[in-house]
């Protein structure tokens, strides 16, 4: 009993165009992966070994096509001499598959420390700008500090009070004090001593003498 050979053709041509749909297929969607992240070395390097991987299969899938074809047309003869290069460009999709394999390794690596060194850096500039905003808090205290007492004070020219930004007059020491952080000690200088106790300071005179 022989039984026929078209099931087996019709089968290897449906097979071979499903096999170029199903790759055609997982470029786009390997496409898709890499493009919601891009820069990431792993993921473009897995787009590249599904686009090995497809060529491949679109080129074994066109390989059945063309020797189906060929052979119902009646030139087994000109396939016999297609066959070789048809399986050159399968072994050359094997090796550059291989060839991506091996150089992954490295340049994943060296991804991973450019990633860190990245992270490091963008955690020193935070510090870094963190620092600068209290700095420059301390620096604009300080200048409104300075500003308080800069500018005209209406002062009395009798009593020396200050008038502050309400009307009211206030003591030296007070408004400084208050305007500035100075605390006062008092004394006398030697020539309100000589106007206020001349007496004392006639007898300090002469022990001096």
């Amino acid at each position: 009993m022989t039984l026929p050979w078209s099931p087996v053709i019709w089968l290897d041509v449906f097979g071979s165009a499903i096999i170029m749909i199903l790759a055609l297929l997982c470029c786009r969607r390997a496409w898709g992966l890499t493009a919601k992240r891009e820069g990431d070395t792993f993921r473009y390097y897995l787009y590249l070994l599904t686009l090995t991987f497809s060529f491949f299969a679109i080129s074994r899938s066109v390989g059945h096509l063309v020797k189906q074809l060929l052979l119902l047309q009646g030139m087994g003869s000109l396939w016999q001499l297609i066959a070789p290069f048809s399986g050159s460009i399968n072994t050359a999709a094997f090796i550059t598959v291989f060839a991506f394999s091996l150089y992954f390794y490295r340049s994943y690596r060296v991804h991973l420390e450019l990633e860190a060194h990245k992270n490091r850096l963008e955690e020193l500039v935070v510090r870094r700008t963190a620092a600068l905003a209290e700095k420059n808090a301390e620096l604009a205290e300080a200048l409104a500090e300075v500003k308080t007492l800069s500018g005209f004070l209406p002062i009395c020219a009798s009593c020396k009070k200050i008038r502050d930004d309400d009307g009211y007059w206030n003591q030296l020491e007070g408004y400084i004090r208050d305007h500035a952080g100075v605390e006062f000690s008092h004394s006398i200088c030697p020539d309100c001593s000589a106007k206020l106790y001349p007496e004392l300071h006639r007898e300090e005179g002469k022990k001096n003498q």
